[in-house]
């Protein structure tokens, strides 16, 4: 791995250039003698020859030194999300869960090429090349470059190498597709991928001329790969490339590549003090910045929002469209985005993610369950259908997170009333008690791995739920604890990652539980989860499509009702008592009740795409039996009688969850029989606290 003394970052103005000293503060990139912001002189642009003359001029020239400048001098225009803070510093997921910046990605790239110990490595802040890094070789003097082989499409957009083995004898800048082609005999075109290194002897030479140009009053562009490569060309000095097999480029340039390279095409959420589970997105939207104040956030198919914290406290909001281009539609005119960079707090724009509230709904299971838990999921795969659901309008179970500046971690429970302070690794780390209070909270900070270095956190939790309710609750608040952390680190905290780790989160605090709860929750609206056999439980995802869930839904609301019960059981207790059947699976029984379990989970999800709603109140039926058969904990006498007393008016009833107590769901005959029942649970309430709670589809 190269290792670069210094790292430059040439900017348009003082004004950018203050927008990425903001953000340097906070990434993990640190080189020798550091990172330095050089703005172009006057505040106008120079172009990257004399960018990268001005950089040195300023900086030093060091011979002996190993030299990164990293052009970044773009408005961004086309890019409003990201604009006040540059494209280079768009925050990419790494592999490891960990969030980097494509300017950390580049740094990263580049450290893999074998260049000399000294010298000045060249590059563009706003695209990462991606290819075989180690088959390259630098000569330690002169100039040397990186090609690729391509077509004449594709080089007609950048520059284009003509070679005779390894020396450059010509460089065409943007070529036409025919002129292209006659830079190759045999059609594969050498297309520049923006590299360029440049030997201490080089940079000498590089000074003496350009540096002139520099100092004159109104100094004009002047580019390094065209005016630079031109001259080393005429000159006859030396000037080499590698040219190797094939380059992808990861640019995000345009609203559009940045949802389709890191929203998935459908969303991309980023820095807001409003979590996405808590907006109304429609699809192919982009959300950057946003503080809580801005209040519902409810986004049309395509459409943006961004926001800009201005120096005298206010904000300034732009909502647009993922077509728009704003640079050459004049969109950047029309919204004077000129005048709100000079505004912007970028600061402020940047503590939005020192702070994060998640909530998230409930879950109500309809078929499936316990084939979801481990070790039955590992050993022949889950199939589990159920929904996520509010209660009374309301996701009640909540997360917040912030940052402060004592390196202990101040961790509340709102609903218990119970609060501690953190101050050693040892209390996080060591054997968990699941009557601990703290032990969710605890577990969570393990399986992310945090460490005291990484500064103090204020932690709150609570949910608005009664305790014991089948509905997925302490799954769920330990997912959204785990989004509020991995969110506030920086870290990437897509459901797929936040399941995995909710999954070890359970294992971490001892109460092993399965993956539909969180999956439940973190995922919207009605759908059909399936896992294979194996380690790997994530989940393929079946939604209900959204116009037979309409349909549902006024189905459920004429036909429907959820009752706690008010008996409260701990899941684990069950839990122990199926993991111990199945293992042992008598007669092969266990077995087939896990199979039936995952049918019935398939055939509910088959009548609902049929809106076939008798067919499906059978697979609860079929659900509720299994259950019990499973595990007869599930139901006891007075939930049994309570079945009994109310059978005359339901299509089917069953607890929620493992069962044992919480919540009941109940499908009424009619909306008349449903009436009688909701009349005969407040009349007769089972056990002390039981209620019947309002329920939506979120």
């Amino acid at each position: 791995m190269t290792s670069f003394d210094r790292i430059i970052i040439t900017s348009a103005n003082k004004r950018q250039a203050e927008g990425y000293n903001a953000v340097l503060k906070r990434i993990s990139c640190s080189p020798k003698e550091g990172i330095f912001v050089v703005p172009d002189p006057g505040g106008k642009r120079v172009g990257s020859l004399l960018a990268t003359v001005n950089a040195l001029n300023k900086c030093g020239v060091i011979s002996n030194k190993l030299t990164l400048i990293c052009h970044s001098g773009g408005d961004s225009k086309r890019l409003p999300s990201y604009a006040a803070i540059g494209k280079a510093f768009v925050p990419l997921c790494a592999k490891n869960g960990a969030r980097e910046s494509l300017f950390e990605k580049i740094v990263s790239d580049m450290s893999k090429l074998k260049l000399p110990k000294k010298g000045v490595l060249v590059v563009c802040g706003d695209v990462a090349p991606q290819f075989d890094f180690a088959s390259c070789k630098f000569a330690s003097k002169g100039v040397t470059g990186v090609a690729f082989k391509g077509d004449k499409q594709r080089a007609s957009k950048h520059g284009v190498y003509i070679l005779e083995g390894r020396r450059v004898k010509g460089f065409l800048q943007k070529p036409s597709p025919e002129e292209a082609l006659q830079t190759s005999a045999d059609g594969e075109i050498a297309i520049d991928t923006g590299i360029l290194y440049v030997s201490p002897e080089a940079v000498d030479g590089m000074m003496k001329k350009y540096l002139p140009y520099l100092n004159t009053r109104s100094p004009k562009q002047m580019d390094i790969y065209e005016e630079y490569t031109q001259n080393l060309v005429t000159s006859k000095a030396r000037f080499e490339a590698n040219l190797v097999e094939e380059c992808d480029f990861f640019h995000i340039g345009t609203t559009r590549e940045l949802l389709e390279r890191l929203g998935g095409g459908d969303r991309w959420v980023d820095s807001c003090a409003i979590g996405v589970e808590e907006m109304k997105l429609a699809g192919r939207n982009v959300v950057t910045f946003l503080p809580r104040e801005y209040g519902e956030v409810n986004l049309k198919e395509g459409e943006c929002l961004t926001a800009f914290p201005l120096k005298n406290g206010q904000w300034k909001y732009l909502k647009y469209r993922v077509e728009d281009d704003f640079k050459s539609d004049g969109l950047w005119q029309k919204h004077s985005m000129d005048e709100i960079m000079s505004k912007t707090d970028r600061k402020a724009m940047l503590r939005l993610a020192d702070e994060v509230n998640v909530s998230l709904p409930l879950r109500i299971d309809f078929a499936g369950g316990w084939s979801d838990t481990p070790p039955i999921c590992n050993d022949v795969g889950g199939t589990v259908l159920n929904a996520a659901v509010t209660l009374s309008g309301k996701k009640p179970v909540k997360a917040r997170v912030r940052k402060i500046q004592a390196k202990e971690l101040r961790v509340k429970s709102v609903d218990l009333h119970k609060s501690t302070v953190l101050r050693n690794r040892e209390e996080i780390y060591s054997t968990k008690d699941p009557s601990d209070w703290c032990a969710l909270v605890k577990s969570a900070l393990a399986v992310v791995g945090y460490e005291f270095n990484e500064g103090g956190l204020e932690i709150s939790i609570s949910a608005d739920v009664p305790k014991g309710s089948g509905m997925g609750t302490s799954s769920l608040l330990g997912a959204a604890l785990l989004t509020a952390l991995e969110r506030v680190r920086g870290r990437d905290s897509s459901p797929t990652r936040i399941g995995s780790l909710t999954l070890a989160l359970e294992h971490e605090m001892g109460t092993h539980g399965g993956w539909q709860d969180q999956y439940g929750g973190l995922l919207p609206g009605v759908k059909l989860l399936t896992t294979r056999p194996g380690d790997n439980q994530i989940p393929e995802v079946k939604f209900l499509p959204k116009d037979i869930e309409i349909k549902f839904e006024k189905f459920l609301k004429q036909r429907s009702l959820l009752y706690f019960t008010g008996q409260k059981r701990m899941a684990r207790n069950i839990l122990r008592g199926v993991i111990s059947f199945y293992k042992e699976n008598p007669g092969a029984t266990a077995s087939e009740i896990v199979r039936d379990l995952k049918l019935t989970a398939g055939s509910a999800f088959e009548a609902l795409q049929r809106m076939d709603f008798s067919a499906f109140a059978d697979m609860l039926n079929k659900y509720w039996l299994l259950k019990k058969a499973l595990d007869p904990g599930s139901t006891n006498d007075a939930v049994e009688a309570l079945l009994a007393r109310i059978s005359p008016y339901t299509r089917s009833a069953f607890l929620c969850g493992a069962g044992g107590g919480g919540f009941m769901f109940i499908i009424a005959k009619g909306p008349q029989a449903k009436e009688k029942i909701k009349s005969m649970l407040e009349m007769g309430k089972l056990h002390k606290g039981g209620s019947i709670y309002d329920f939506q589809l979120v």
